[in-house]
This record gives C-alpha cells, structure tokens and sequence, in this order.
C-alpha cells in the first residue's frame, strides 16, 4: 500500500474536488479523503473542520507542493485552511494524531472540553485555536469593566 500524503485541507468538498482534478490533470494520482467521519467518532466533532483532505502519493508529493505554490497566486487555493503561521494548507483538525491508540484518550478530554481542540500545521508544527474568543475590555488595574 502506497503511503499518501495530504497536500491542502478543506471546510468544503467543491473546491477540494477542484484541487484533486486540477493535479490530476497536470499528471498526478490525487484523491481526496473525507475525514469528517473520523473527526465525528473519535472527537465528537459536530462540526468538522479542514476534513476534506486533497492527497497525493508520497513521491510525487514535492510536484504536487511546487503546483500548488504556482495556483495559489491565481486564487485557487483561497479556500483552503492556511496556517497562520506559515501559509501551509497542509493543517489537521483537532490536533491528535490518528494512527494511535492514544488519539482516543486525548479525543476523549477534549470532548468534555478539558483540553482545547486546536487546528495543527503539518508543515511547521504550529498550533492554533478553532474559535478565538473575544477579550474582555479592563481597565487600568487589568479589571474587567
């Protein structure tokens, strides 16, 4: 079995779908995968985020980045999730990984809001809040108003 990595992460099939047959028809096996069910089972993700991954095989995964970089000054990428800090497309909602037992467990926590589900960038490992919340106007002393 031929390993896959994900190029682009999407809130939405359509412009997903638009990626995988634009590599597609530049020469490249992409497929997309829907991880909303995954996020749904193992994360209780009511609504899922950067679930509709664009990937491509693992060798032809350098091609398929410098594409992306060209189509992206053309807008083709504007609905792609990007990391704040690093532009990347390449982002997984919540953060856990999936391919180990302990995803359960962290899943778990952050089901019951013990710990924050939080967008992470495969590209440069940075994390990031899914809603950020509103500051609260204080005064001189940091008091709220």
């Amino acid at each position: 079995m031929e390993q896959l990595l994900t190029v682009a992460s999407f809130n939405e099939f359509a412009p997903a779908e638009m990626l995988k047959d634009r590599l597609i028809a530049a020469g490249l096996n992409a497929d997309i995968l829907d991880d909303s069910g995954a996020q749904a089972a193992l994360f209780s993700g009511k609504e899922p985020r950067a679930h509709m991954k664009v990937r491509v095989r693992k060798h032809e995964a350098e091609k398929a980045l410098e594409l992306l970089a060209e189509w992206e000054k053309e807008g083709l990428l504007r609905e792609a999730v990007h990391c704040p800090q690093c532009g990347s497309s390449r982002v997984e909602f919540p953060q856990f990984s999936r391919d180990t037992s302990a995803s359960m467990f962290f899943g778990a926590l952050a089901a019951v809001k013990l710990i924050p589900r939080e967008f992470y960038c495969e590209n440069c490992q940075f994390t990031w809040p899914d809603k950020v919340e509103a500051e609260i106007e204080r005064d001189a002393l940091n008091w709220p108003k």
